[in-house]
């Protein structure tokens, strides 16, 4: 194996068959973004003539001869093994070197290891311990195995859903709740549009205000707004909504019918022709038919107060040919009853299988799986879709000029 710098052409072409492990910030959009702002470096792994790996380097300036470099959570290998790894590092490593680095950190998307649902560490031929000590005894200092949610390092543990079952098996294999919610949208007439982008200041307001009420670290509405404008052709960004009036018309469809079956049983039994059974099921339909009056009052109070068309959540999304990303979200409480989220989420893995997608990836989980985390509901509705978690074995950083780093740190250059 041998590695040499390649041009950005290379690098795309890779990219675009490559269906392995990898990260949005790894993608070609990206480096058009990050190139037009940042110094970029990018170099090929090599076994015999063929193109087996890359990695997109940026670099920061410091103190005018030094640089920081940052490995956007590569490098990428196909038929990755840890032998590739270690050889690819080493190379990397001498590059940078060469190329005035004063640290390099990386952020690998690896697995470290698989846990199922309820976060225990289960066996899988993908576990790969050994990952922490490759970086290790090339001289890296692990940052650690961090159980928080730390917006400025890749997230070390992610929910994952096979969607490569049919519709059907999927929602069997929900649990109980996620699949009430799952069939109870789908008979609310709910709504799901693709958000352009003179919308995306609506997009940021929802997040954000979701973001605060749930305590998770900021992120900045510019940040979120440079990221879609980046990935526009790999994200979609969705808004659930719901008209009321088209909701209250199935509701009194469904009242109109079974008041119709609540007379007609009364009816039979006045006149003796019913039975047992069927007074059984008369009060069954008087409680049905009394819950879906209460139903509509409900609804009707809504449109009273908010209208006939309600927003009620919106996400950002990201695929590639590996996965789709349920990137940001956020939603109006208020509007909790019509359960937007929940259709959005259905939707969007539709979506992805309709892309011959084999993964549908909830992303970033705090690895504390006990009630007292303060992502724990976040966590139950992810659990709830039958997810299995990725751990990630976190972030690694190497310093290779100490002194010059110091002083660095020191005139806050760093």
């Amino acid at each position: 194996m041998q590695t040499s710098p390649i041009q950005e052409s290379t690098f795309k072409a890779f990219m675009e068959d490559y269906n392995g492990y990898s990260h949005y910030l790894h993608d070609a959009l990206y480096y058009d973004y990050i190139s037009g702002i940042q110094e970029v470096h990018l170099l090929g792994l090599y076994d015999d003539e063929e193109l087996v790996g890359v990695s997109m380097l940026s670099a920061t300036p410091v103190l005018r001869r030094y640089r920081l470099f940052t490995s956007h959570t590569g490098p990428l290998i196909k038929n990755f093994t840890n032998e590739r790894l270690a050889f690819f590092l080493g190379e990397i490593d001498d590059y940078v070197k060469r190329n005035h680095a004063l640290k390099l950190i990386h952020s690998p998307y690896h697995i470290y290891r698989i846990r199922n649902g309820e976060g225990e560490v289960i066996d899988s031929e993908k576990n790969n311990p050994q990952i922490v000590d490759i970086y290790t005894e090339l001289g890296y200092t692990h940052q650690g195995f961090t159980k928080q949610l730390v917006t400025e390092e890749l997230l070390r543990h992610q929910a994952i859903l096979d969607i490569t079952e049919s519709e059907d098996g999927l929602i069997r294999n929900m649990d109980a709740k996620t699949r009430y919610n799952t069939r109870a949208v789908e008979q609310m007439d709910l709504k799901l549009r693709y958000l352009d982008e003179d919308e995306y200041d609506k997009f940021v307001e929802i997040y954000k205000d979701t973001e605060e009420r749930i305590g998770f670290d900021p992120v900045s509405g510019r940040k979120i707004k440079s990221l879609l404008k980046t990935l526009k052709d790999r994200t979609y960004l969705t808004l659930s909504y719901i008209e009321v009036d088209k909701y209250l018309e199935r509701l009194n469809g469904e009242l109109s019918s079974l008041e119709t079956e609540k007379s007609d049983m009364e009816k039979k039994l006045e006149s003796g022709q019913g039975t047992k059974r069927m007074k059984g099921r008369l009060n069954e339909t008087k409680d049905l038919v009394a819950n879906k009056q209460k139903r509509i009052a409900k609804i009707e109070e809504v449109q009273k107060e908010c209208g006939n068309t309600i927003e009620l959540s919106a996400a950002m999304y990201y695929y590639n040919n590996h996965e789709m990303v349920y990137l940001f979200s956020g939603s109006y409480p208020e509007h909790s009853m019509f359960m937007g989220t929940n259709f959005t989420t259905w939707e969007m893995i539709k979506k992805a299988k309709e892309l011959g997608l084999p993964r549908f990836n909830f992303f970033g989980l705090t690895g504390d799986f006990t009630e007292n985390s303060k992502d724990y509901g976040v966590y139950k509705f992810k659990k709830g879709y039958n997810t299995f978690i990725e751990e990630l074995p976190g972030t690694f950083y190497k310093v290779f000029n100490k002194p010059v780093y110091k002083l660095a740190e020191k005139l806050n250059k760093i």
